[in-house]
């Protein structure tokens, strides 16, 4: 593969990374197409810790940073070792206290916010978006049927998988993506509940950053069964 050309994301550098990200949107448009262009997510590089990286990204992770800071010991962690983060952002929480907050009003019991949640519930599944040691794209591309890998503390299994999407008709010619599935304790995939990442390969100086999709609901669909107590 070749090798991606690196941006640098100065600390509190937000309007740089909004420029990678729309730099990445206008590679896919037609006006750059061309039967050997080729598509890729750029990697990036930020000057400063992961959690300072979310701390960058104003309005985007305010709900992750919320409840990293409710979990004991967790930020340190965050801060200072080698961990590759899969982010989920405040539409991922908004989409579960959603969902939750619904099922509560039908049991006639009152809404609850990130502030309210059982901690040990929150603590059991924040940790399955951390996974120690540093899993970039490239790392995974060899392995088409993906590969198992343990998360923070509880040693949970979760699954990632590399993929090209298609683009403008070349097939698996567009950005690249992880499949970031939690299988549920099952070998069968119907039964996996699976989300995707919209940017990938965010170095920081301890660890990798993989963005998740919007449409995400935090939690891999056990959310509103831990936290309705």
């Amino acid at each position: 593969m070749k090798k991606m050309e690196r941006k640098i994301l100065k600390k509190g550098g937000w309007l740089f990374f909004v420029a990678l990200l729309i730099l990445m949107a206008v590679s896919c448009s037609k006006s750059h197409e061309g039967p050997y262009y080729d598509y890729q997510n750029k990697n990036a590089v930020y000057d400063g810790n992961t959690y300072e990286f979310l701390q960058s990204q104003k309005g985007l992770f305010d709900s992750l940073l919320l409840v990293i800071d409710r979990v004991p010991d967790l930020m340190d962690t965050i801060k200072n070792y080698d961990i590759t983060l899969f982010a989920p952002n405040n539409q991922c929480f908004t989409n579960a206290l959603n969902n939750l907050n619904e099922l509560r009003a039908t049991q006639h019991k009152l809404p609850l916010s990130l502030k309210d949640i059982d901690l040990v519930e929150l603590d059991t599944l924040l940790c399955r978006y951390v996974i120690p040691g540093n899993y970039v794209t490239d790392s995974l591309v060899e392995f088409s049927d993906g590969i198992s890998v343990s998360s923070l503390r509880y040693d949970y299994k979760m699954h990632l998988r590399y993929n090209r999407q298609d683009a403008n008709g070349y097939q698996n010619g567009g950005p690249q993506e992880i499949e970031f599935s939690d299988p549920k304790n099952s070998i069968f995939e119907r039964y996996w509940v699976t989300t995707y990442t919209t940017s990938v390969n965010v170095h920081t100086n301890n660890g990798l950053v993989h963005l998740l999709s919007g449409g995400h609901e935090f939690g891999f669909g056990e959310f509103s069964g831990r936290m309705n107590k």
